[in-house]
Order: C-alpha cells, then sequence, then structure tokens
C-alpha cells in the first residue's frame, strides 16, 4: 500500500495487474469542539477532455446514486458520520467508463455549511483509500493533512485516464461554497430546481450493497 502526498500519482491499472474496478472509501471525523451537527457528503464528477462536466447525469452524489447504468456508484448517503472507517464508499468499473470520460473528480462538501457556518477547519482526519475490488488490496491512501480553515468542500483527488490505464492523483483543493459550487467550478452552470435538496428520509438501498453483481 503506498501512502500518497499531495500532488502525488499512483498507477491504478497495469499491464501486468488484474484491477478493472475500484473502490474508493472516504471518511472523516469532527473537532472534538465542534458543537454543531455535520453532514459531509462524497461526491464524483465524471469530466470530459476539456474540463467540464457534460450533463446531470455525469454527477454521483446524494440523490444520484449511480451514473451509466453502475459504472459509478455511491454507497447511501451517511449523514451524521458515525463509527469508524469508511463513512462513504464510491464503486468505479475502470473498464466499463465511456471513452467520453476524461476523469472522474471526487470531492467531499459540508452539506448546508453557510447555513450553520461549517468550516473544513472543524473536519478531521479527512482520507481517500483507493481498494482493489477484485483483490480486496489497498493499494493507495491519501490523508487529507491541509487545514482548510475557510472552505466548505474540497476536493480530494482524481481517476485519470491515461494511455495506459488509470491513474489516481490527489488533490487536496479547497473550494468555498456548496455541491453547487463544486460543479460550477468544472463547467455545470445550470440544473434543474431542487436537484440539490437533499430528501429528508433516504430510505432507497444504495446498487452499491445489491447482492447480484452490476455486470
Amino acid at each position: 500500500m503506498v501512502k500518497l502526498v499531495n500532488g502525488q500519482k499512483v498507477e491504478l491499472t497495469k499491464p501486468s495487474s488484474m484491477v478493472t474496478s475500484i473502490r474508493l472509501g472516504l471518511g472523516w471525523s469532527i473537532s472534538d469542539h465542534s458543537t454543531s451537527h455535520f453532514d459531509l457528503d462524497a461526491l464524483a464528477l465524471l469530466v470530459d477532455e476539456t474540463g467540464n462536466i457534460r450533463s446531470k447525469e455525469h454527477i454521483v452524489f446524494y440523490n444520484q446514486l449511480t451514473a451509466f447504468d453502475g459504472v459509478v456508484v455511491l454507497s447511501n448517503d451517511n449523514q451524521n458520520g458515525a463509527g469508524t472507517g469508511d463513512d462513504e464508499q464510491l464503486f468505479i468499473q475502470l473498464s466499463y467508463v465511456p471513452a467520453s470520460i476524461h476523469k472522474i473528480v471526487v470531492a467531499i462538501v459540508i452539506h448546508e455549511a453557510d447555513e450553520r457556518g461549517q468550516t473544513f477547519g472543524e473536519v478531521n482526519d479527512a482520507f481517500v483509500r483507493i481498494v482493489s475490488d477484485e483483490t480486496k488490496e489497498e493499494i493507495a491512501c491519501y490523508e487529507l493533512e491541509k487545514d482548510f480553515s475557510n472552505e466548505t468542500a474540497v476536493v480530494i483527488g482524481e481517476v485519470c485516464r491515461t494511455e495506459d490505464g488509470w491513474t489516481f492523483k490527489t488533490s487536496g483543493k479547497g473550494i468555498d461554497g456548496g455541491i453547487n459550487s463544486v460543479c460550477q467550478a468544472y463547467g455545470m452552470m445550470k440544473w434543474p430546481d431542487s436537484f440539490f435538496e437533499k430528501k429528508k428520509a433516504l430510505t432507497k438501498t444504495s446498487p452499491l450493497y445489491a447482492k447480484k453483481p452490476l455486470f
């Protein structure tokens, strides 16, 4: 397992490897000094070679748990961050990602941060770990060390297409704003009314935990 630093890359697929799908486990904890409830959300943006999202179907988040019939799947929305280990997971079928997708941007966003006066300055131990779905081996882990005292969203890294396969590049880039600000940073300026409005009771089962394979 490779422990990554900011700006570092790791190969996900090699000619000698059997990695065709990965799971990205994202986790975090809240500062002991915080007295308010935090709801952090994992987000995946499927971006083309121009660096933009082509449509709302290219976003995977709490209201839209999958893209391209299971190519990218998000686990159910963890609204309190309770427990140890991964708080949310992203599953990516690398071998099925459409050729139009150049990279998959992975971010963590504080829900309703402005309304609650919250920032990543109160978030500790944020990380992403990459696991081969075939072997269950942990390929790499990146722990976010920088104190984003004013930001309310952070781009953790990018799963990037290369001539030889796929790599993961760490970013550690802070963004001021919510999920809509992250989408705007990647070219999506319009979306349907209530598109990002979180449902109070999430009862649907994530396809990530389906008993049958997605393919």
